[in-house]
């Protein structure tokens, strides 16, 4: 005795994401990336270097060697031949291990670079050979100035007693991708927790040569992204030409905080007196070859608050784990967004589909126990994905890139 109806009305249209909290991430991105659909992009980070060890003492006479920051691959997204360049700054402000950090913070830095590495490609496959012929797994070497290694030498053994005297020397270091030739369209993930990440004092003494100190980055880090969406590209269109009240032909979904797909479902209140068996919405995939990287392997479906903003229950960062959906089940459950493909019945065509299962939820608005303020489509994990993806919106040209809802639901006979 159910009915299923599958023409609720749904507006759906671009706006700039929320930002994220970045300060527990897994990996840290760093990365440019500039294309004519989503803009220009870059990831940066941001990270606080600690003592090796409590009382830090270098010996008398100490001469520079090298100084080296190793970085341990973790993941690559994008063009596997883009040629990188990137500058390393010293930190003017410091980083507190109390609060989160948010993606769209930037703290200041000393304006002349203390390392740069140019035009390099990320080789996260091969292992590294040093000159001492000891080998390491695959990792970013970008050499450093001797004088920065020189000014932590010397530095009073009260400073190098703890990490706290030694931070408020030393805030932390950022290092930034330099997209004045150009944006490498590619992002290197790096696993900062490694023992191989770090900063890295080769030295000599007055008894003895061949001395090392690493300098772990298991302090306070941050990844910082920046969007530019300029005149000519299709995200500022959407931007600027947002269709609040019917939606429009094409929306978009952005990682790093970039963009995100607002939904209204204005008409759900609709519903009296039901029981809802099953509330599916469903989000196709145009054909999207503008990007140097596949569509996001996942899209996350939130609910919004009164304000606008995304809303979770739950938020654990540095699990990865968000709740925002009541089918969620507080992360226990899984309402779907994985891309899936499809061959539809009417047309025949391959497309990619994102599904989610939020029967719960629309029931809970029906009864009114949740207010009816509407959804957002974000990337996930949107802290460190930089992916995008382009989706049939409201008022596509096309009725099988519409978005839809399809609810299967019992009136209750009161």
């Amino acid at each position: 005795n159910s009915i299923q109806v599958d023409t609720c009305k749904i507006i759906t249209y671009t706006a700039y994401d929320d930002s994220v909290v970045t300060s527990q991430n897994i990996y840290y991105a760093l990365g440019s990336l500039k294309n004519d659909r989503y803009g220009e992009s870059t990831a940066s980070i941001y990270s606080q270097l600690r003592l090796p060890a409590a009382n830090v003492f270098f010996g008398e006479s100490v001469g520079i060697d090298s100084v080296v920051l190793t970085l341990d691959y973790a993941l690559y997204h994008g063009d596997t031949t883009a040629l990188h360049t990137v500058n390393v700054y010293r930190m003017s402000e410091p980083m507190s291990s109390s609060r989160n950090y948010y993606s769209d913070v930037k703290f200041r830095t000393l304006p002349i670079p203390i390392g740069r590495k140019e035009n390099f490609k990320a080789n996260f496959l091969d292992s590294v050979y040093l000159a001492d012929g000891s080998e390491w797994e695959s990792h970013l070497r970008i050499k450093l100035s001797d004088s920065f290694a020189a000014n932590i030498t010397q530095l009073d053994t009260n400073v190098l007693a703890s990490d706290t005297s030694f931070i408020e020397y030393l805030q932390g270091i950022c290092i930034r991708p330099d997209v004045t030739d150009g944006y490498a369209n590619g992002v290197m993930l790096f696993d900062l927790a490694s023992s191989i990440s770090g900063v890295r004092i080769y030295y000599h003494n007055s008894e003895a040569d061949s001395l090392s100190l690493v300098f772990p980055l298991t302090g306070v880090n941050v990844n910082g992204f920046t969007h530019t969406y300029g005149t000519e590209t299709d995200a500022y269109a959407a931007l600027m030409g947002q269709d609040t009240i019917n939606g429009n032909a094409f929306t978009y979904v952005q990682g790093f905080g970039g963009l995100r797909t607002i939904i209204k479902l204005p008409t759900i209140t609709d519903f009296k007196d039901v029981s809802i068996n099953k509330a599916e919405l469903v989000f196709t995939m145009t054909n999207d070859g503008a990007y140097f990287f596949p569509a996001p392997p996942k899209v996350g479906l939130v609910q919004l608050d009164s304000n606008g903003h995304n809303f979770y229950y739950v938020n654990l960062y540095s699990f990865e784990v968000y709740s925002s959906i009541v089918d969620d089940n507080f992360g226990q459950s899984n309402i779907g967004g994985i891309a899936v493909k499809t061959v539809q019945d009417k047309t025949g065509r391959t497309v990619y589909e994102y599904r989610y299962t939020i029967t719960r939820h629309v029931q809970d608005i029906i009864d009114g126990d949740i207010d009816n303020n509407g959804f957002a489509l974000i990337c996930y994990p949107g802290n460190r994905m930089p992916n995008a993806v382009t989706l049939g919106g409201a008022q596509s040209f096309r009725d099988e890139f519409k978005p839809r809802l399809s609810i299967t639901y019992t009136t209750i006979n009161k």
